[in-house]
């Protein structure tokens, strides 16, 4: 059954005393503490040593920065009743590269606005962090129907930002989305991540039997292909750019990657 693609809803300084004689001038010097018990003072002495002032603290005992202010107000906004502010704040946090942002953003991959989830998703791609990519997977694998086409081409594609293999079996799953879009950026995924278990999945997309992929899903699986590279995939791509019968677009892409294969194989 064909798809249609969807439409989305939704030092302190020590002081130094005088005797109250003023014709006497006191000499002030700094002295260590063990330096006053190696020494009996005597009277006179003791009017001469004053401690030093204590040492500043290391740099390792201070107390760890907080977010920046930049980013604490997006966090403020991220709370907002508006949905507009909440997905204007999910798309900067990304852009402001602080990981502090990860887990808010984890968590704004259950808003129930769309468009706060997508970008979410997105931004979590951007920071680079591995602790989004089990949230990001439960995004794309969308076991319970919660979330929205948009949100899983989003985590989707973050995934393939994020570079973990722990991905790829949920993004094969994801090839099969009901949504054109998802699926698509699935296929693409799974190109970047470069993983072999890919090109099998992938050549049944190109193919169709059953006319369940549309024309961008299958596209995005000949570009796969030619980015995966190797001798099933080069022939795959062969037999498409030969079938007069197949749609022009997807032929021309597979006679472009054609070329493509056999300049990887040949430099292999």
């Amino acid at each position: 059954m064909a798809r249609k693609t969807s439409i989305k809803k939704h030092s302190a300084v020590p002081k130094t005393t005088s005797s109250p004689t003023a014709s006497i001038a006191m000499a002030v010097t700094a002295a260590t503490p063990a330096a006053i018990e190696a020494a009996p003072l005597t009277p006179s002495a003791a009017n001469k040593i004053t401690l030093a002032p204590p040492a500043a603290k290391p740099a390792s005992l201070a107390a760890p920065a907080g977010p920046s202010a930049a980013l604490t107000s997006q966090l403020s906004n991220l709370k907002s009743e508006c949905a507009a502010t909440r997905s204007a704040a999910a798309s900067e946090i990304g852009r402001l590269g602080d990981r502090a942002g990860v887990a808010p953003l984890i968590g704004a991959l259950g808003d129930g606005d769309a468009d706060v989830a997508r970008d979410a998703a997105a931004s979590l791609g951007l920071l680079g962090d591995r602790a989004a990519v089990q949230p990001l997977i439960d995004a794309v694998e969308n076991v319970n129907g919660y979330f929205h086409c948009v949100v899983r081409a989003a985590a989707a594609s973050s995934l393939a930002q994020l570079g973990d293999v722990r991905a790829v079996d949920a993004l094969l799953g994801a090839v099969n989305d009901p949504a054109a879009e998802a699926s698509a950026e699935a296929v693409r995924a799974l190109a970047t991540l470069g993983d072999r278990r890919a090109v099998g999945a992938l050549v049944e997309v190109v193919r169709n039997q059953n006319g369940f992929f549309l024309q961008i899903v299958r596209r995005a699986a000949v570009l796969a292909l030619a980015q995966l590279g190797g001798e099933q995939a080069a022939a795959e791509l062969s037999a498409v750019a030969s079938n007069s019968w197949e749609d022009p677009v997807i032929r021309e892409a597979a006679e472009k990657a054609t070329c493509e294969v056999a300049v990887g194989i040949v430099k292999r």
